[in-house]
């Protein structure tokens, strides 16, 4: 039995808390499909349901909610986005009904990053939330910083103002057994603290994962191809951008390959600047398989893969659905092994909404 199971809503969150669940000694899992025969003492499951319409991602989530709850784990949480993307009240909500609990208490607050709660609003770097860029999010524009607004309304779930690390883990030392808790990874770590404290097998040091070459640097996250562009550029990183959907991608790739061997390190993207915004999110797939056929005829040591939705689509091309956590890493980022195939990369995943660590970045730059 897992002691600590948690329901994501895209693979890069689920890839996150399980991250912060290995740093602390526990061994972990990313699952696409809940398997609750696995040994892994914490469990990470991606319904994929942030991009599905309401009605079905609470249908999905509330399935996998119930196979959980029957696994009996110790704890569940409901992971969710830091600044509310997704189905976050109705995908709580399926939750609650799946497990039986009475309330919610929702901690989407990051203060690690800089993301607070105050006077209900959300704010970053103690901006309101929607005069950030995260306004002009390409897929869920976030145009209030009122909790409420952005959340829809609910007798089910409290969201508290937080402003520091503080007052997360007074919340978590707090949590009643009957309330389910949500939230980003700050507020998770605070529980694996407190009430998940002697159950691991004690913190693993945070040494920066290394990067193997050659390496696959695939991102479909719109909002961050413009900075992650000029980074490449800056670096000398050979950039391939999703040709026309009448290319041959046959021999794209057999360029793209030639290139990624020899230089040891290749971005693909889907370029916004070429493409409406309606149309990034159907070239996902393309994207997804233009990197499954660079793998498939490359020895890429290591993918990674920018916001859940990417590493999902990847993952889906590949037919990886399960993955055990082997490093630990900067905050925010997977480092994954897929355990469906043999002599598969390793495989690092982080949101689209954050930028590559530094002692990341710095080995993908072509020396």
């Amino acid at each position: 039995m897992s002691s600590v199971i948690v329901i994501a809503d895209d693979l890069s969150g689920a890839a996150e808390l399980a991250g912060i669940a290995f740093a602390r000694g526990y061994s972990a899992e990313v699952q696409r499909e809940f398997d609750p025969t696995s040994d892994a003492e914490a469990i990470a499951v991606d319904p994929d349901s942030r991009g599905l319409p309401p009605t079905l991602a609470a249908q999905r989530v509330e399935q996998v909610a119930r196979a959980v709850a029957a696994a009996r784990s110790a704890w569940i949480y409901k992971k969710v986005d830091s600044v509310l993307r997704g189905n976050v009240r109705v995908e709580i909500e399926a939750v609650l009904r799946a497990t039986g609990r009475s309330r919610a208490l929702l901690v989407p607050a990051n203060p690690s990053r800089g993301r607070t709660i105050a006077d209900s609003r959300l704010l970053i770097d103690g901006v309101p939330l929607d005069q950030t860029p995260f306004r002009d999010d390409p897929e869920h524009p976030r145009t209030s910083a009122v909790i409420s607004e952005l959340l829809g309304q609910s007798d089910l779930i409290d969201v508290p103002d937080v402003a520091d690390s503080w007052q997360l883990h007074r919340f978590a030392v707090q949590l009643d057994k009957d309330v389910l808790p949500a939230g980003a990874a700050d507020f998770f770590a605070a529980l694996l603290d407190t009430h998940g404290a002697g159950q691991g097998s004690g913190a693993r040091p945070a040494i920066p994962p290394l990067v193997g070459r050659p390496a696959l640097l695939v991102c479909g996250s719109r909002a961050a191809w413009t900075a992650r562009k000029g980074a490449c550029q800056a670096q000398r990183i050979p950039i391939l951008a999703l040709p026309e959907a009448t290319a041959d991608l046959t021999s794209v790739v057999q360029g793209a390959a030639a290139e990624l061997v020899s230089r040891g390190v290749l971005a693909i993207a889907i370029d916004p600047a070429s493409s409406r915004p309606s149309q990034v999110q159907q070239q996902l797939p393309r994207l997804a398989s233009v990197a499954a056929m660079l793998l498939e005829a490359t020895p890429v040591a290591t993918t990674l893969a920018e916001g859940g939705a990417t590493a999902a689509a990847i993952a889906e091309c590949r037919g990886w659905t399960r993955f055990r956590v082997v490093q630990t890493a900067p905050a925010g980022v997977g480092v994954l092994q897929p355990l469906d195939r043999a002599g598969t990369p390793t495989f690092l995943i982080k949101p689209g909404s954050y930028a590559w660590p530094d002692e990341i970045w710095r080995q993908l730059q072509n020396r």
